[in-house]
């Protein structure tokens, strides 16, 4: 079987692994990698059908992965601030009577003559704060086909918690 078109529906890709690697965010060590082809064989062998599932679920967080490479221009919009500066209601800087610089009369502040609002708006779940949530759903998805990489998930979380990565041997 040299091309992929020759595999069958149900089992898995070359590029599979990989995928699965990175939708998990696993390292790319010997150990962890032969762990996930051990998972991936446990798969097909003892559920077939559930290869078809899992390579569902990896297309989908690959197409969120490009969705978020190239955001679109409403998700750079997420936070947008709006300034205005105009004279005070009522007072004789609104009617035009107020001294044109300060220094027309000494112990006149033109500045308390001006107010001066600024405004912030959030979106509080922009789109792309959408699309991470979806891609860990179908990740948690995923790991409930490959229950055997769990404990991979733990040790990468942990070693994250730690800021370092620790060396293993084999």
């Amino acid at each position: 079987m040299s091309s992929s078109s020759n595999w069958p529906a149900s089992s898995w890709q070359p590029s599979d692994q990989e995928a699965i690697r990175q939708c998990l965010g696993l390292p790319a060590t010997v150990p962890c990698l032969a762990a996930i082809a051990k998972a991936m064989a446990d798969l097909e062998r003892q559920h077939p059908s559930g290869v078809l599932s899992a390579r569902a679920l990896l297309d989908a967080v690959a197409l969120i992965d490009q969705q978020l490479l190239s955001p679109a221009a409403d998700q750079e919009k997420a936070i947008q601030k709006q300034s205005n500066s105009r004279p005070i209601a009522g007072s004789v800087a609104a009617t035009g009577d107020a001294p044109l610089q300060k220094a027309d009369v000494i112990t006149y502040d033109t500045s308390l003559l001006r107010e001066e609002t600024e405004t912030t708006y959030a979106t509080p779940s922009s789109a792309a704060t959408a699309l991470l949530n979806q891609r860990r759903r179908y990740s948690d998805q995923l790991l409930l086909l490959l229950p055997n990489l769990n404990s991979w998930m733990q040790f990468t979380a942990a070693t994250l918690r730690l800021g370092s990565v620790s060396l293993q041997r084999g």
